[in-house]
């Protein structure tokens, strides 16, 4: 497990979703991972300790400042960039993890921080989760596997429809019901 973290007011800190989506992380030694939305880095610097060969990525600057300390102080070697989703990405990967900001967002919600980033999923709480799911198998290996973790609050039936839409194994790996939501770790395989 990852022995420190640092934390920082403008990144996400690490909560029930993160440690969720931490508890199911699948195999990844000798895989190569990409850690969508890295805030801390906790993901991704699991990933590297558990074998796998990873990369962070954060559309907040203040986040991939943070997760290269983190890294550092945890003695992992992960590469940490700036990318709006996968704006920046280069290459394919075989696991993408993502802790999305999916909570439904109405205009009085939105704060003046990068921390805006980490939760602000637009009026219904899909707008950087739908774009993901769009874009995401061009970016995965034959048989790569996406891992998200989502809440009640952003319809989950519509998240498994859209990535079996796109050809994709779907399942609900576990749950977690916390006050006001319960939250979901789903895997969808790439079948193609």
């Amino acid at each position: 497990m990852v022995d420190k973290i640092l934390l920082d007011s403008e990144v996400y800190e690490p909560a029930e979703d993160t440690f969720l989506l931490l508890k199911n992380l699948v195999d990844v030694k000798n895989k190569r991972v990409l850690d969508v939305g890295t805030g801390t880095g906790i993901l991704a610097i699991e990933a590297y300790k558990r074998g796998g060969i990873v990369e962070g990525i954060d559309i907040n600057p203040k986040a991939i400042e943070l997760a290269k300390k983190n890294a550092k102080l945890n003695n992992v070697n992960v590469k940490f960039y700036l990318s709006d989703l996968f704006s920046n990405v280069k290459g394919k990967f075989d696991v993408i993890l993502f802790n999305p900001p999916y909570l439904p967002t109405e205009e009085d919600d939105i704060i003046d921080s990068y921390l805006n980033y980490a939760f602000d999923g637009g009026r219904d709480g899909r707008r950087v989760l739908d774009k993901f799911i769009d874009e995401v198998d061009k970016y995965l290996n034959k048989n790569g596997l996406v891992q998200i973790v989502q809440s009640s609050l952003t319809d989950i039936d519509k998240t498994i429809e859209r990535f079996k839409n796109k050809g994709f194994e779907v399942k609900i790996v576990d749950k977690l019901k916390i006050p006001f939501e319960i939250l979901v770790v789903i895997n969808a395989k790439k079948r193609f």
